[in-house]
């Protein structure tokens, strides 16, 4: 078999085998959404919070879209926190620009600090995106963007 032949049937395995590994085994091989707290570097994680849903918004302080949304979330997650549990991973940022974030806007749940990007790499296409998770943890939907009320209520129906 000539070198050429070779790869290309190397090359067809490997891309049937993407196409037909189940969904759930990407977010498997993804890091585990926990870090500590960017306030007050307690550890904090979505599987702290069992049996409950759960959003996870990716933000940073120097994020248009993210101070945009902010006010939105904030009051969202208030609103909702009997139903829902709120956690935030704070993104190629500094502790003092999350600080005056937290501040400015008022929020009151905890956010991973992720300087280097690592968990938001991970999990997102970038700043802002609001990941929704089921009672389980599954990922049910990713809002890509700032978060609008009426996508978030959307949201909250799926998962409630």
């Amino acid at each position: 078999m000539s070198p050429g032949l070779r790869w290309r049937k190397r090359l067809l395995l490997t891309c049937a085998c993407a196409v037909l590994a189940p969904a759930a085994s990407a977010d498997a091989a993804k890091p585990p959404i926990a870090g500590r707290d960017v306030l007050t570097g307690k550890r904090v994680a979505l599987a702290g919070f069992p049996g409950k849903p759960v959003f996870v918004n990716v933000w940073g302080s120097w994020c248009l879209g993210c101070t945009a949304e902010a006010p939105t979330l904030a009051r969202f997650a208030r609103s909702h926190k009997r139903h829902v549990a709120f956690l935030g991973i704070d993104t190629g940022d500094s502790k003092k620009g999350a600080r005056a974030f937290y501040e400015r806007f008022d929020l009151s749940y905890p956010s991973i600090w992720d300087p280097t990007q690592v968990l938001a790499g991970a999990w997102s296409r970038g700043a802002p995106t609001t990941l929704v998770f089921d009672r389980r943890h599954v990922l049910v939907r990713r809002i890509e963007g700032s978060a609008s009320l009426a996508k978030l209520d959307a949201a909250l129906k799926r998962v409630t």
